[in-house]
């Protein structure tokens, strides 16, 4: 911009805009500079992220995190065997109304009426002891056609679908072998299971499937592999898994008594340790934020210098040059009201100053514009026209 506007200086006392202007040396552009600047203060911010004050797997994890994941591990799974209990004894209850009821139409009323009381069943329904269903209310039953009731109080059922099917079983009493069965819908076992703190919660069978868990699953696929160990234990146990990640995992087979008995589930809990209050992952949590923020206001501040200060001085470099090398007819005029816009304003009125000077004839003698009548008087280049009073003719 320096050599431009010394160009233009040159050619208001008279030079061509073709003659050749200052040597410039070429330095450090802006848009380089930043770079240089984003450089900088990415190798500050980098390895506060990805580097320094990591946790490792040797962190060490408190005794007391450890037993309070095995004590809400057991209370929930004490829960789950609880609600599936209670869920069996309404049957229980249905199905020694049901005993007393001889038409469907009654029959129906009363699973109806259960229903709208407990919301844990998404079925139920009358099945008699040759497999026919005599009434039923909420969805379409997964029943085999044919099959009478089962032995059993609670079983799961529905391999290969998208759902377990968790099957409850009540004897009712003088009809002849026919039974109530209420299907649990998996969404209600699911609930049991949403407990904060606990990180990720699986039911599962004895056979190490996935029942239902706080979170993704799918049903029937194995436990997680570094569950196993834990789960071969069949007793409530917990520990610290160290490998790749640090995790606090704990398991909880069904106990006590009651029909959800013998099921043979369990409840399997685990939690990265990195979520834990632990004075080592606190560290690093604040170094990552640290390098994070870092990074943010470098690129607020570079993107703010390059979209303000960078793009326009390099717009007006571009005009000034193009206005010392002969460009006359383009109009500059200011987008803003900074020092930049100040800048155009001023380059605008050499613009206008070049524009109003008078081209040059040959031989270099220049001559006055004529008023009507009169002939214009020869001027000399060295001094002020006397015809027109301007220092050029």
């Amino acid at each position: 911009m320096g050599a431009a506007l010394e160009r233009l200086r040159r050619q208001l006392q008279g030079e061509p805009a073709d003659a050749p202007g200052p040597a410039v040396r070429k330095g450090l552009g802006a848009r380089a500079l930043l770079a240089v600047c984003a450089v900088l203060l990415l190798v500050w911010s980098v390895p506060l992220m990805l580097v320094l004050n990591r946790a490792d797997s040797s962190v060490k994890v408190p005794v007391q995190l450890v037993h309070d994941q095995k004590s809400r591990t057991i209370t929930l799974s004490d829960r789950v065997r609880r609600a599936l209990n209670e869920g069996h004894a309404d049957l229980s209850a249905v199905a020694a109304l049901i005993g007393d009821r001889t038409t469907p139409e009654d029959m129906k009323k009363v699973l109806e009426r259960t229903m709208q009381d407990h919301d844990r069943y998404q079925s139920m329904y009358v099945l008699g002891a040759d497999g026919e269903i005599l009434a039923r209310a909420g969805d379409g039953p997964h029943h085999e056609d044919g099959k009478g009731p089962s032995k059993q109080a609670i079983e799961v059922t529905g391999e290969g679908g998208k759902k377990p099917v968790v099957t409850a079983t009540a004897q009712a009493p003088g009809r002849g072998g026919a039974a109530v069965v209420g299907e649990f819908r998996i969404e209600f076992v699911n609930a049991l299971l949403g407990r904060q703190g606990m990180g990720e919660v699986r039911v599962v069978d004895a056979k190490g499937r996935v029942i239902g868990g706080d979170s993704g699953y799918i049903a029937f696929e194995k436990a997680p592999s570094h569950m196993s160990s834990l789960l071969a234990t069949k007793q409530a146990n917990a520990t610290v898994q160290r490998g790749g990640a640090v995790r606090v995992a704990a398991v909880a087979p069904f106990s006590g008594g009651g029909a959800a008995k013998s099921l043979q589930w369990s409840l399997a809990s685990w939690q990265p340790a990195s979520g834990l209050a632990i004075p080592e992952y606190s560290l690093q949590n604040r170094t990552v934020l640290a390098g994070l923020l870092g990074l943010t206001a470098a690129a607020a501040c570079l993107g703010w210098l390059h979209i303000v200060v960078v793009r326009p001085l390099r717009a007006l470099a571009g005009q000034a040059e193009a206005l010392a090398a002969g460009d006359r007819k383009t109009v500059l005029f200011p987008r803003h009201h900074d020092e930049v816009g100040a800048v155009v304003r001023s380059l605008e009125l050499i613009r206008q100053q070049l524009q109003g000077q008078p081209r040059k004839r040959d031989g270099g003698s220049r001559t006055p514009p004529a008023s009507e009548g009169t002939e214009a008087p020869p001027c000399s280049s060295s001094t002020p026209c006397s015809w027109c009073a301007r220092p050029f003719c």
